[in-house]
Order: structure tokens, then sequence, then C-alpha cells
């Protein structure tokens, strides 16, 4: 089974943080997100992947082009053609069941068992699915039996279920016959309602670690996740060997190994090339760039500082950052 990885989204939500770095190489702990996914592939024995590519593609297809033990392909969108689109534009490069990924989420789905679930129900897509508290966000899922009945992306409304789609499928490359050459066609919009009329959807039910990091909260609360342990098993961190920027603890915080921390930080996330000043004071905070001096609490630092509000959906950027001096 090999795999196709998304990678052509714009990421507007996190602007400006995407407005100079594609999303899938946002870091995570001092990590891009994208080697979280090919560390997953790693472990899994998946070694033939597919990237598609279209916002700051040249950038993507440098950096994924250094993966050791993997043969990348790339397949450069002219046009958004969406996430069925986009796959359907790189189906010359698919074996007759693969794998579907997003380059800008993090997941620890056991892929293995995914696909033996995919088997033997003999469905046309499988799709993995888990449980939110706001599932009135994402695409929602009713199923029973280990079928999917019905599916709506972001309903208005109270919502009865809890369970949504992840992004992560397995599909039969057959089914790409629904979807129209060089057109824009969504997964979730349009193919899924047209397998469902036609053939079946499997679940896959996840209970573990998700995020899609679709927004500030979820971007920061990623990173937090990490610095209690993140949620990849040992083996998981085998891909040191072939992974940019390595971190270490550092009073309950990820440094970066050539970060320099001289004020005092608790429960930061600092990355490559930061300065924390002898003044600065940071306490849970992600920071990506620059010296910082003052002092920040719960806020995303790069050129600007983004205050991360945990009971709120999306966070705005409330302020220029006044007292850092940005590299």
């Amino acid at each position: 089974m090999n795999a196709i990885v998304l990678c052509g989204g714009f990421g507007k939500r996190l602007a400006p943080l995407t407005d100079k770095c594609p999303k899938p190489m946002l870091s995570v702990a001092n990590r891009p997100m994208l080697d979280y996914t090919f560390a997953q592939l790693k472990y899994f024995g998946i070694g033939d992947v597919t990237l598609t590519l279209a916002y700051r593609s040249e950038d993507i297809k440098s950096f994924a082009s250094g993966y050791k033990r993997f043969n990348c392909r790339f397949s450069v969108e002219e046009k958004p053609l969406g996430t069925a689109g986009g796959v359907k534009n790189a189906a010359a490069n698919l074996g007759d069941t693969f794998i579907v990924l997003s380059g800008d989420g993090l997941n620890n789905i056991n892929l293995n068992r995914m696909y033996e679930a995919h088997i033997k129900s003999g469905a046309d897509v499988t799709m993995a699915i888990t449980q939110s508290a706001t599932p009135q966000l994402y695409g929602v899922v009713e199923h029973m039996g280990g079928f999917a009945r019905e599916f709506a992306e972001k309903p208005a409304g109270v919502v009865g279920t809890k369970w949504i789609n992840t992004g992560v499928y397995i599909v039969n490359k057959y089914v790409l016959d629904y979807v129209p050459s060089g057109e824009f066609y969504d997964f979730s919009k349009d193919l899924f309602p047209l397998v469902l009329e036609k053939g079946s959807i499997g679940v896959y039910e996840h209970s573990g670690y998700w995020s899609d990091i679709g927004d500030f909260y979820s971007y920061y609360k990623a990173n937090m996740d990490m610095i209690k342990g993140g949620f990849y098993p040992p083996a998981y961190n085998e891909f040191d060997d072939f992974c940019s920027d390595l971190y270490g603890g550092y009073d309950l915080s990820l440094v970066s190994k050539n970060a320099s921390v001289m004020g005092r930080i608790n429960g930061c996330v600092v990355g490559g090339g930061c300065v924390i000043k002898p003044d600065a004071v940071l306490d849970r905070c992600v920071v990506l760039s620059g010296v910082v001096t003052g002092r920040h609490a719960d806020c995303i630092i790069d050129k600007e500082v983004i205050n991360v509000d945990n009971n709120a959906i999306n966070p705005k950027i409330f302020k220029k950052n006044q007292d850092m001096a940005i590299k």
C-alpha cells in the first residue's frame, strides 16, 4: 500500500504564520508537522509517498526530498483542485488501494489495523473517525455496524453524534472514477455522498490523538501537548535520523538545541535560533523566532504576539509585539 499526503492548502486561518511558511512546515515542538506524518508512515512500513502541492510548492518539495528511505513523488496543482481532485490528479502514482493523509495535522492512528478493517469490511472507502467535543466544526459521521450511514460537513445547530471525520482514508482506486479530472472536487462535500449512494464507506474508530491544526488554538495546544509527552509510541522516535532539529527538555519546556535561554521560561516551546533575553519571563508560550524580551503568557510569539484564550475556538492576534527585536 502506498500513501498520498495532502499538502496543498493555504492555511489562511493560521496567517500570518503561514504567510511565508506553508502550513505542513509549521513547527510543532520544533519539528515541521510534515515530519510527524512521515514518521507515522515509516513506522507502519509505507515508503512510497506522493505529496499534492499548490501553495509554496517548491518549499515543500525541497524539504520532503530530503527524507531518507522514501520514494517521494510530487503532484503540483496549477489551480486548486480540492482534496479529492488533487488525489485524482495524482492517480498515476497510486496503487489499487492507498491511504490518504493530511500533511498539516497530527494523529497516531494505527494504519495497519485500519487497513485490516478496510479489507475485512469490503468497503469502497474506509474513514478514520474520532470523537470531538465540538463536532459541528468538522464533518459529522452517523455510523452503525462499522459503516457510515450519513455524513454532514460542518452542520449548523445541534448534532446527534460526537463522531467526526479525521481526514484519514483508505481508498480503493476505482472510487476515483467518480471524480472529474481537472476540476475542484472535495472528499467530504462531493465524493463521499456519491460513494454512500452507490457503494459503502467503512469507519475505523480511533480513540487516540488527533488534531487538524486548523486554527491558532489547536496549533498552540498541539505544541503544549508535546510538553506533556506527546502522543507517539517510543518507536516513532526512530525518525530522528532523517528529521531536522532535535529538541531537549529545559525547566518543563521543549527547547531547540540551538536556542539560547537566559530568561525564565516555564512550560514553553522555544524554536531554533531564538534568544530569550535575561529580562524575559515566559509562561506557556510557543516561541517560533526572534529575540524575546518582556513578560508573556499563553502566547504564540513570532513577528506578532498571538494571545491564545483556552476557551476560544478562534483566537485573534491582539497586538504587535513591541518588546521583541526580530532577527
